[in-house]
């Protein structure tokens, strides 16, 4: 009897908790009630509003939105490409100069990138292997935040780090002290040099940085002392690429054939090689394709396999052709092809050194903050003349590397030695790890955030700065470094470079007490042991 009463209310609250569950879906099912601006209005969808969708159709709402985006992004796509063809039917065959296209002013970048991250609309250079990659998330320095490490770009929100109000007024102060100075540069590099080195320090502000690199670097006296053009050295690298020596300019040519050399033409390739080495993950560099992708091919390929050219055998005999490829080679758009003319244009300008690997990151650090032809001459200042003298570090046998790195790991033992100590135990060289930090000032691996701090002093001081930064850096690991072995250790510095926060690094560096005297000590001793 009792048993079969609990079997009876055993079924009755079953039955009751069921009744009670339909209950609720039927009252879910009458609320559910979605508003007449809700519905859906020539494709258009409007937020949810409170106290009217199940979650079931929260998500197909959600879904449907997302079709309507990329619907409507496709369409965006084909209108841009009608009003594209239709300028070109309106123009006719005007376009804008390379330089306008290649070269953005760095007041322009900063307009273009005063907030953590901007968007580049959607193009077909975009598409890779017929997959729609999502928008170009860039941070203030152009590069590519929302990509993976194969190099596709997935969809990202960045958060905006607007700042705040006196951020604002403290970089305006700044930026007014600096057009002052370079206004009245001449009374500011000679009799203002203390305060000059005081502002360089505290880092350049971006809108002043590109006319700032320009007056450090003494440009605008390289090229009035230049006997030749950069639009000349571009043209001549071409015309040896196609045909040998041009006897009409000695002063370019020397005596010997330049298109005919061994050096020449490993240096063509060398640079090719390493042009798609240089920052893929800048928009300048990523993907970069000219404006007629079968040129480019043609232009950026070897097709010569017995003499390694890059210019396709069919351009090389008529003048007019050489004509019409100089301009598509001139004219061609993008970051790489601009790097390519710079290195190109370097390599022929400076035949002793032509070109080594470490320079494209150089030169291609220049294309995002000046113009392509201030890019050139800023690479010749730093290759020539003081105080950065880095012509040494790439000439034959890379006589000044050993040198610099010589002086480096006497530093470390001065300024660290507990951890030079513990680096020499675990068979630790300074060359393992601080050659490339050298080699390229930084350019090669760090952020822009300490590789822009870097440059603004290197062209203002010299060397002093790249050896501070080495120091900041192993000062900042040194206590987990000393607890590690040696493969630890290597794994340690290939990570470094993603967790370093440049502002941070460059208050260490400027804190340590490093004077010129040490670094001539150091130069002398080395000079004794190489002789």
């Amino acid at each position: 009897m009792s048993s079969t009463t609990s079997f009876d209310l055993h079924l009755q609250s079953t039955e009751s908790t069921a009744e009670r569950s339909r209950n609720i879906a039927k009252s879910d099912h009458e609320t559910a009630v979605v508003s007449p601006e809700m519905e859906e209005r020539k494709g258009h969808f409007v937020k949810d509003t409170p106290g009217g969708l199940t979650k079931r159709q929260i998500i197909m709402a959600n879904k449907q939105k997302q079709r309507y985006r990329h619907s409507n992004r496709d369409g965006a796509e084909k209108r841009i490409q009608n009003q594209g063809d239709n300028k070109k039917q309106t123009n006719g065959d005007s376009s804008p100069s390379a330089e306008n296209v290649i070269s953005i002013s760095q007041s322009e970048e900063t307009r273009k990138f005063n907030s953590s991250s901007a968007e580049i609309p959607y193009s077909k250079s975009d598409d890779i292997h017929g997959i729609k990659e999502a928008q170009k998330q860039l941070d203030k320095y152009g590069f590519i935040v929302n990509m993976d490490s194969n190099g596709h770009v997935y969809e990202y929100e960045a958060d905006e780090d607007v700042p705040t109000f006196a951020q604002m007024k403290r970089v305006e102060g700044r930026e007014r002290k600096w057009n002052i100075m370079i206004q009245s540069w001449e009374v500011t590099a000679v009799r203002r040099r203390k305060q000059l080195l005081k502002r360089v320090r505290k880092g350049i502000p971006d809108n002043s940085r590109e006319n700032a690199w320009k007056l450090l670097a003494r440009t605008a006296a390289f090229k009035k002392a230049s006997n030749v053009t950069y639009d000349a050295l571009v043209r001549k690298n071409l015309e040896s690429a196609f045909q040998g020596e041009d006897k009409t300019d000695d002063m370019l040519m020397r005596s010997d054939s330049l298109a005919n050399s061994n050096s020449f033409l490993a240096t063509q390739e060398t640079i090719e090689r390493d042009i798609h080495r240089t920052y893929p993950r800048h928009h300048l560099f990523h993907q970069d394709i000219s404006s007629n992708p079968d040129d480019s091919k043609n232009l950026l390929e070897s097709r010569d396999g017995n003499h390694g050219r890059s210019i396709p055998p069919h351009l090389e005999a008529p003048l007019d052709s050489q004509e019409e490829m100089h301009k598509l080679y001139k004219d061609a758009k993008g970051g790489q092809a601009a790097l390519r003319r710079v290195l190109r244009a370097y390599s022929v300008n400076d035949r002793d050194v032509g070109y080594c690997q470490g320079m494209n990151f150089i030169a291609g650090m220049f294309l995002t903050i000046v113009s392509e032809e201030e890019a050139f001459w800023l690479l010749v200042s730093v290759m020539k003349e003081s105080p950065c003298r880095m012509r040494g570090l790439f000439g034959e046998g890379m006589k000044e590397t050993h040198q610099v790195l010589y002086i480096a790991e006497k530093l470390t033992y001065q300024f660290l030695p507990k951890l030079a100590k513990h680096m020499e135990r675990q068979s630790i060289h300074i060359t393992m790890y601080a050659t490339q930090w050298l080699l390229t000032v930084y350019t090669s691996s760090f952020k822009f955030d300490l590789v822009t701090r870097v440059w603004d002093c290197f062209l203002a001081e010299g060397w002093k700065i790249v050896y501070r930064v080495m120091l900041a850096l192993l000062h900042n690991s040194q206590s987990t470094l000393i607890a590690l072995g040696f493969e630890d250790i290597l794994a340690h510095f290939r990570d470094l470079p993603k967790s370093t926060d440049g502002n941070a690094i460059m208050e260490v560096a400027l804190r340590i007490p490093l004077r010129r005297r040490h670094l001539a000590k150091y130069e002398k001793e080395y000079a004794r042991q190489a002789n």
